[in-house]
């Protein structure tokens, strides 16, 4: 379940923006961003082979935490989500940034009302079904699902 070098190696500039700003929401889900939380993320994030230095990476990190920052209505919120999972070309994909989503969600060891909403509101976008989003789950506490 997890991203590794061969999802990023096929995958053009957009794409790889589109998974780093779903992992960005991850992060600041609920609003609140713990010690625990941002060294998840960094580790998390900044270990994946985005094909970018440090320093670019860092400034895209900024740019889609700006860009979040400035979704106000639901209207806005869901026409970003769809925009995102059309920018990710594979459901086994769309499944993989969403598990990494949830592992950021759950590096504080609370999943809480609001970041539950946000991965429903993902699974929905990407058209991940409920028996995958279960799968999901079961990877994140290391469970085998079958």
């Amino acid at each position: 379940m997890k991203l590794d070098a061969a999802d990023f190696s096929a995958l053009e500039d957009p794409e790889r923006l589109a998974i780093l700003e779903a992992l960005v929401v991850g992060v600041i889900a609920d609003g609140q961003i713990n010690a625990t939380e941002s060294r998840h993320f960094d580790e998390v994030v900044l270990g994946l082979p985005w094909g970018f230095d440090r320093a670019v990476l860092q400034v895209m990190i900024q740019g889609a935490h700006e860009r979040l920052a400035g979704l106000r209505t639901p209207v806005e919120i869901h026409d970003y989500l769809v925009k995102l999972a059309h920018r990710l070309p594979s459901a086994s994909l769309r499944e993989k940034v969403l598990f990494t989503m949830v592992t950021l969600m759950y590096s504080d060891g609370e999943f809480n009302r609001a970041e539950k909403n946000v991965v429903g509101a993902f699974a929905v976008a990407f058209g991940i079904p409920s028996d995958r989003v279960a799968t999901i789950n079961d990877a994140l506490h290391g469970r085998d699902s079958g």
